[in-house]
């Protein structure tokens, strides 16, 4: 496969919002590899050592797929220590809690891709079709736990939380809340949903760890500053 300037379609979208996530802005997120989309291109190719050819080839998809999106665009060593966490009052330090087990659900489908059709057992679960999944995962998690929450689109996690009066907005995040993203950072209708596993600082900046389902098809690990344009906020599932 191979993405290039003039290329269109469901790729190039997911394109863009990979580069997005990685904090190399390819302009509007329409699904048209234009001069915005290549530029944010060669610049990933560069911050990771890829020929700058701004083509997308298996190397460059390759790197996105599995760059997790580290701060700064360097990939941490395999060695190299988690950073510590920030500690809030009130954050869940019990095991046993209904947080603690959300977040363990969710850690145990880490690597979980998706079969042809968006198939995936988070839609089943709640007796949907097949269709894109990450609320249907925040959801299945959070059900699994004892958790409130049964809906289908990110958006929607949005407003069970606003109801619930648990939406904090875009700041105090903790483990195991809800964040929403909105890819071209105009905090429009969410395009996207996951959990906060760890809140923790470097080099002065804090910064969010994430569990998302259907995350380029799968359940993936994402790091981004935690106040980055492209989160729309936070929401305390518990």
């Amino acid at each position: 496969m191979l993405i290039h300037p003039g290329s269109r379609g469901a790729q190039v979208t997911r394109l863009q919002r990979e580069l997005k996530a990685a904090g190399c802005n390819p302009g509007t997120v329409d699904g048209d590899f234009g001069a915005h989309t290549r530029a944010a291109v060669v610049a990933y190719q560069r911050r990771h050592h890829l020929v700058a050819d701004g083509l997308v080839g298996p190397k460059t998809w390759h790197a996105l797929m599995t760059d997790g999106f580290e701060p700064g665009g360097q990939r941490a060593p395999a060695h190299h220590p988690a950073p510590p966490a920030v500690h809030h009052p009130g954050a869940p330090s019990d095991h046993g809690s209904k947080v603690q087990r959300m977040l363990d659900e969710a850690r145990r489908h880490l690597g979980f891709h998706e079969g042809s059709g968006n198939r995936n057992p988070f839609s089943h679960f709640f007796g949907r079709p097949s269709e894109a999944w990450c609320a249907d995962f925040v959801s299945y998690c959070a059900t699994k736990a004892g958790l409130r929450l049964n809906t289908a689109s990110a958006q929607g996690v949005a407003d069970a939380l606003v109801a619930r009066g648990t939406w904090k907005g875009r700041h105090d995040p903790q483990p195991g809340d809800a964040l929403t993203f909105r890819w071209d950072g105009s905090h429009g209708w969410a395009d996207h949903v996951g959990l906060v596993e760890k809140v923790f600082r470097r080099n002065g900046q804090l910064y969010v760890q994430t569990i998302e389902g259907n995350s380029s098809d799968q359940v993936r690990r994402k790091v981004y500053p935690a106040f980055s344009s492209a989160i729309n906020g936070y929401g305390r599932l518990s």
